[in-house]
């Protein structure tokens, strides 16, 4: 599939009433540079095409992927992942309770599978140690959380490109 648009299309009415509808509603005064109405689509797809490729795992994502693979995932990954990042314990009842959408049995039935496939890990709260000894804690692993944050980074890098290039 081509996501190369021709710049002399000319769009039918029906395509110029969406795109308008749509441009109306958007939030464009939170973008981190200024672009017009008029000139967002052209934009927009400039930087989609640079973003792209940044939703295509690599194969040595293959962590990230997993934990993004279903929302399930993604949400109890997220949980672990902030928990890691503020430096607070997070346990399987902990997650279990922070998503009441899902059961106990869902949610460690995730955990375990991301400790099997080394994701996942049963280490101490990095800022302080957890005095119960039943509670085992559960961070991400050096490579998810690099990976993760490496994401970020280029995600921040096409868009600081982008301010750079229309401020």
């Amino acid at each position: 599939m081509s996501l190369k648009i021709k710049e002399t299309s000319k769009l039918s009415d029906e395509d110029l009433r969406r795109e308008k509808t749509i441009t109306l509603k958007l939030n464009l005064k939170k973008l981190p540079f200024k672009v017009s109405k008029e000139n967002f689509c052209s934009r927009y797809r400039e930087m989609f095409k640079e973003m792209t490729p940044l939703f295509k795992y690599r194969a040595e994502e293959y962590a990230m992927k997993w934990c993004l693979s279903t929302e399930k995932k993604m949400k109890v990954f997220l949980l672990i992942f902030e928990s890691n990042q503020l430096q607070q314990e997070i346990y399987k009842e902990k997650i279990a309770n922070k998503l009441p959408e899902y059961s106990y049995k869902t949610v460690a039935q995730i955990v375990d599978e991301g400790i099997k496939k080394k994701f996942f890990v049963n280490l101490p709260p990095r800022a302080h140690i957890v005095k119960d000894g039943k509670v085992r804690n559960i961070r991400p692993s050096e490579e998810l959380v690099i990976e993760f944050i490496n994401w970020h980074i280029d995600i921040i890098s096409i868009l600081s490109k982008f301010q750079t290039k229309y401020t």
